[in-house]
């Protein structure tokens, strides 16, 4: 049995590429396994069965604790670490045991989950790893969620906890909004994650720069991955498959952004840097063509973040 010989952990929102990272990374990376929202279950009956199948294997095989979700997040939210650890020891063990089985010595865990509480377990149980960081456009991330009508708090802590690194009030907030705020958040957690001692190697790589073989195979030199020739497949659209339709921006979303980026308090503001040349209205824009932006311009120039 060859052990795991490299980890890589990412950080993302979700909606932002996953499954195409993970099939991508399967196909390129030699003796790499890539593994999306591990420990995934697909249900083998259809339709109602198929429902009341995922909910009993979420709730007593491949738990939503296992995911990270749930239990681990409450725990996250109080400084359990203790119990995140017991959790990721688990995970842990039938991740090593599936990598084993596939000749595996690069592990890739492709989940939202890894900043959102299974990290505080990690950090205690995997003495080295790297990181990727996964970022999406904000609006278009937040209308992705709002399309697919997702329960927010089934995923996420809520803004106001004191595990967070940005902490706001959420009472006036609308659900839009609370999901620019972990767009926000996870850029934090990752700029505080990349400088621990655990930590070997971080590479950033942008939703819209997925399909450019160029970028992806600096994003995996950065973190010291073997690949063969790089093969782009763009996903189908998950969203319109689904019945979802296409993510089009409206004006009114590039408002609710402009709202909820007032609410970050001035040195937040100063270590988003992907917000200095964006332009919400932009993202108007490329979806409607005919929206007329308003003579805002970019994010830092609306608040005068640079003074």
């Amino acid at each position: 049995m060859t052990p795991v010989q490299h980890y890589v952990f990412t950080v993302f929102t979700g909606r932002g590429g996953g499954a195409q990272t993970t099939a991508f990374l399967n196909r390129t990376v030699p003796g790499c396994w890539a593994a999306n929202e591990f420990p995934e279950y697909v249900p083998t009956l259809p339709g109602r069965l198929g429902r009341w199948q995922h909910r009993f294997h979420r709730r007593f095989i491949e738990t939503h604790e296992l995911l990270g979700r749930g239990e681990v997040i409450k725990a996250f939210v109080r400084g359990d670490d203790d119990y995140i650890e017991k959790v990721v020891r688990r995970r842990m063990k039938l991740v090593e045991e599936e990598a084993a089985r596939r000749g595996a010595t690069i592990y890739v865990d492709v989940t939202k989950f890894f900043a959102r509480g299974l990290h505080r377990g990690i950090i205690r149980t995997i003495p080295r790893f790297s990181l990727l960081f996964m970022v999406r456009n904000p609006l278009t991330n937040m209308r992705s969620f709002l399309n697919r009508r997702k329960n927010f708090p089934l995923d996420n802590n809520r803004p106001g906890d004191r595990c967070n690194v940005l902490r706001l009030d959420d009472a006036d907030m609308e659900k839009g909004e609370l999901y620019l705020w972990m767009w926000c958040e996870l850029h934090l957690r990752f700029q505080e994650l990349a400088r621990l001692p655990n930590v070997e190697r971080t590479a950033t790589i942008r939703t819209e720069a997925m399909n450019d073989a160029n970028v992806w195979r600096h994003t995996l030199d950065g973190l010291h991955l073997p690949h063969l020739g790089i093969e782009i497949a763009p996903p189908p659209n998950r969203n319109v498959a689904l019945g979802y339709g296409e993510t089009q921006v409206s004006a009114d979303d590039a408002r609710l952004f402009e709202r909820f980026v007032r609410r970050l308090p001035v040195d937040v503001r100063r270590r988003l840097t992907y917000l200095d040349d964006f332009d919400p209205w932009q993202s108007v824009e490329k979806k409607q063509g005919s929206t007329p932006a308003p003579a805002t311009g970019t994010v830092a120039k609306q608040l005068g973040a640079s003074s």
